[in-house]
């Protein structure tokens, strides 16, 4: 075992003290805007570490790919219950990033809400990403960044909300949202999260596409 897989238990088991669940992911470097992230699993007190660092989005993809064999295994898969995401306000404050790029523009809300996009830890020093809170991040990279894999995301997202009867098929929403504002794309964003998802995994699902 190297040293970043030694240094990556030992940060998952605070984790665990401080918020409980059964996998984790965290940036390597709190101070570090763009750190990578690692990912920890741990079962009956053992701990498992992703042998590579990853990026935010392969460490979703890889979470997802844990739950889903975990669901095989019979064991709980529950996002809600068993996943830590976490985030530092250095990684959410970074400069290349979408999230610092909006703060330069006029959204009239927050782009992340505190308990639906993401939840603080333990003295407000951690910060859980949720479901709702990756699908904005993908939408956002994909107009701000141009990434072809955000583009994916948000097209299984559309495809899941035309077989939810959202009344227009996977194209027309997709033009739907081209003609939106960022900031009326993160209302509906939200508007339909809350009306057509049923669990968080269904989103998550969508990131096996980033492996």
């Amino acid at each position: 075992m190297n040293n970043l897989q030694t240094q990556s238990i030992a940060r998952a088991k605070q984790l665990k003290e401080q918020l409980g669940g059964t996998i984790f992911s965290f940036p390597l470097e709190e101070d570090n805007p763009f750190s990578s992230y690692a990912i920890v699993m741990c079962v009956e007190d053992q701990y498992f570490p992703y042998p590579d660092a990853c990026d935010i989005s392969e460490a979703a993809s890889g979470i997802f790919i844990l739950l889903e064999e975990m669901k095989k295994s019979g064991m709980d898969a529950d996002y809600q219950r068993n996943v830590r995401m976490i985030s530092h306000q250095a990684q959410m404050d970074a400069p290349s990033t979408v999230m610092r790029k909006l703060k330069k523009e006029n959204i009239s809300k927050p782009f992340l809400s505190e308990g639906k996009d993401f939840k603080k830890g333990i003295e407000g020093e951690d910060e859980q990403i949720s479901a709702r809170g990756l699908l904005k991040i993908s939408y956002l990279q994909m107009v701000e960044e141009k990434n072809p894999k955000a583009s994916q995301f948000m097209e299984h997202y559309y495809q899941l909300l035309a077989m939810r009867k959202y009344g227009k098929t996977a194209a027309a929403i997709r033009q739907e949202v081209r003609k939106m504002t960022k900031d009326q794309v993160l209302g509906w964003l939200e508007q339909t999260f809350e009306k057509y998802i049923h669990n968080d995994i269904e989103v998550m699902s969508f990131l096996d596409i980033l492996k």
